[in-house]
């Protein structure tokens, strides 16, 4: 990625960001040594419309990796930038046509859902946001086979938990019938949370 225009993703130019894409409409291909494209930069940094501006140029930045595997959207829910986070959901929501992928399902190299960096940093509102546009990533395990749940319950968060555990249906490849590290109890337990045990 160019100085100019990585300077532009972490300042939030718009004006910049345009006047480079319109002297090279290819630029927004570019990345950093680290895979991540402007909108990891502008997610990351929490810069609505320049993140909107990149979108509306390439959708395709959406689900882009890096090299850790994670999206813009992974970023966002990491660094708690909730109208990065809310940018990129309804952008999701409202695309016209398919993606290859659920995004709000994507893994990293960790096997870890937006959801789980989200709970993982203890980014309440972010995390309760995803759940509400996709209930079923409260239950999917990452490549440790630990869940959003777990680790909600772990950090204490327990409008997360409640949240989560108010989904009525999850699919078969989500269940986790066996965990190294114990079940959601044991997690609040070990993470002296013992007030929030149960759940009507």
């Amino acid at each position: 990625m160019e100085p100019p225009l990585h300077k532009a993703a972490v300042q939030g130019s718009t004006a910049s960001l345009q006047a480079l894409v319109k002297e090279n409409p290819k630029i927004l291909d570019s990345k950093t040594p680290q895979g991540n494209t402007v909108l990891h930069i502008a997610a990351g940094f929490g810069h609505v419309a320049f993140a909107r501006e990149a979108l509306a140029t390439n959708r395709d930045l959406l689900v882009a990796k890096n090299d850790q595997g994670d999206t813009p959207l992974h970023l966002a829910a990491r660094s708690g930038k909730m109208p990065v986070a809310i940018l990129l959901i309804d952008f999701i929501r409202l695309a016209e046509t398919p993606w290859p992928e659920e995004p709000l399902l994507m893994t990293n190299k960790a096997g870890n859902t937006p959801l789980h960096e989200a709970v993982k940093n203890r980014r309440s509102a972010v995390a309760l946001m995803l759940l509400g546009a996709e209930p079923i990533c409260g239950h999917k395990p990452n490549k440790e086979m630990i869940t959003p749940l777990h680790i909600a319950a772990r950090e204490g968060l327990t409008e997360v938990v409640d949240k989560i555990l108010g989904q009525p249906w999850v699919p078969e490849k989500y269940v986790v019938t066996e965990h190294i590290n114990g079940t959601a109890l044991h997690q609040a337990v070990l993470g002296g949370h013992t007030r929030k045990t149960h759940h009507p």
